[in-house]
């Protein structure tokens, strides 16, 4: 079985996206799919912080982009 997410990006070169996963992933594993360096982004779900070993739950995530790209 799988969970869909909707993955919106802030202060990114990325665009939003729609990902489907098995369950059990974490959020780690979900940037790792985005190609998306773990050390540089916050991920929020409704707003609140979630720790990158947590298992990833459908609806959006929102990964903030918190260091400079360049």
């Amino acid at each position: 079985m799988t969970i869909n997410l909707d993955i919106e990006l802030i202060n990114s070169d990325f665009s939003d996206k729609q990902l489907n996963v098995p369950n059990g992933t974490t959020y780690e594993h979900v940037l790792d799919i985005l190609g998306i360096n773990q050390e540089t982004v916050l991920l929020l779900k409704e707003k609140k912080a979630v720790p990158i070993d947590g298992i990833a739950v459908p609806g959006k995530l929102t990964i903030m982009c918190i260091a400079s790209q360049g």
